[in-house]
């Protein structure tokens, strides 16, 4: 009987602490399961976070890119290089839609620059630059299906 009992305290103590390690390790996994998906997590968010600044850095090179277009554009309209560098200056693409616009289509070339001219006469350069750009686009075929001073 006594060898009974320690059997019995011996299977018991045993059971005990296989269930305390299966504890322990399921604990352990969990932890690391945790710690991986925040690892993860962050990883994702600096990689969200390297593209936005990445995006950012490419969008200003473009920008420069446009307004050094725009001013090479302004200049040979015969407009000196500091002034077209100004002007140029003033374009913010995210501002566009907030520009009046008048469409170009069915518009001669002198309507065109009569509205250029109306457009920097009253320093909105927004609306100027907008219009050279549409203008531009309409001449190599990239804006619409007609150009100016074609018939309809």
């Amino acid at each position: 009987m006594k060898r009974l009992i320690i059997v019995c305290m011996v299977v018991m103590l045993a059971s005990g602490a296989v269930y305390a390690r299966n504890a322990l390790a399921q604990s352990q996994s969990a932890y690391n399961l945790q710690q991986n998906e925040m690892r993860s997590q962050q990883s994702s968010a600096n990689a969200l976070q390297h593209n936005d600044r990445q995006t950012y850095v490419n969008s200003l090179a473009n920008l420069t890119k446009l307004r050094a277009k725009l001013a090479e554009a302004w200049q040979t309209l015969g407009m000196s290089p500091q002034a077209a560098q100004a002007v140029a200056n003033a374009y913010q693409p995210s501002l566009v839609q907030n520009v009046r616009h008048v469409s170009l289509r069915g518009k001669s070339s002198q309507e065109v620059a009569a509205m250029l001219q109306s457009a920097l006469a009253s320093k909105d350069y927004m609306l100027a630059n907008q219009t050279l750009i549409e203008y531009e686009k309409i001449k190599t075929g990239l804006g619409a299906d007609t150009s100016p001073d074609s018939p309809h």
